[in-house]
């Protein structure tokens, strides 16, 4: 019984080819001005890394990741990575909404560059994303998505930090999403 335990334990952990190739990866970078190339290719590693195992992935870049391209894209996805600026709540300025906060920033406009960001929140994650059922989101590199502040701001309290996470999660469990993955410096590739 142990035996068969680990050999199941141990196929779940290293998907066969075969059975990776019915798994689809969208892989979103939104413009972040400066930081947009580092995140690419940071995305370009984890795309080749879900290769590897045999998924399909579709590469959805800044300047061209608008609204239209990721929402036809995302949709079925099993895995769902973004790589982005974190437009979260609570923030020490400005009020909730739904329309604007805990989502993605993508190009307003595509192929204006990598600084024209319009945010899309939790209101277009839940209503118009539907993702494979008990799919993977992983959000890397965020403000406020794994409980952080922005760059130069200082830590929140542990209860701030909570709040931000659970309402950052909060929009893309409401897809289809089984889990959440906030990743706030670092890689994903374990996580992958």
């Amino acid at each position: 019984l142990m035996a068969a335990l680990v050999m199941a334990l141990g196929a779940v952990a290293n998907p066969t080819p075969a059975a990776a190739a019915t798994i689809k990866v969208v892989i979103v970078v939104g413009p972040v001005g400066s930081s947009t190339s580092s995140h690419i290719y940071s995305a370009k590693k984890y795309a080749a890394q879900a290769r590897g195992y045999g998924a399909k992935v579709i590469e959805i870049y800044s300047p061209n990741a608008t609204w239209s391209k990721v929402k036809a894209a995302a949709q079925g996805a099993n895995l769902l990575i973004y790589l982005g600026h974190g437009n979260g709540y609570p923030r020490p300025y400005g009020a909730f909404s739904a329309y604007t906060k805990d989502g993605m920033g993508l190009n307003a406009a595509a192929g204006k560059g990598n600084s024209n960001t319009k945010y899309y929140g939790e209101y277009y994650m839940r209503n118009y994303i539907h993702l494979a059922p008990n799919a993977v989101v992983i959000l890397n590199h965020l403000c406020y998505a794994s409980g952080n502040s922005e760059p130069g701001r200082a830590n929140p309290t542990k209860s701030v930090a909570m709040r931000r996470a659970d309402n950052f999660a909060a929009g893309f469990l409401r897809t289809g999403a089984k889990a959440v993955f906030a990743i706030g410096t670092g890689s994903a590739s374990h996580t992958i």
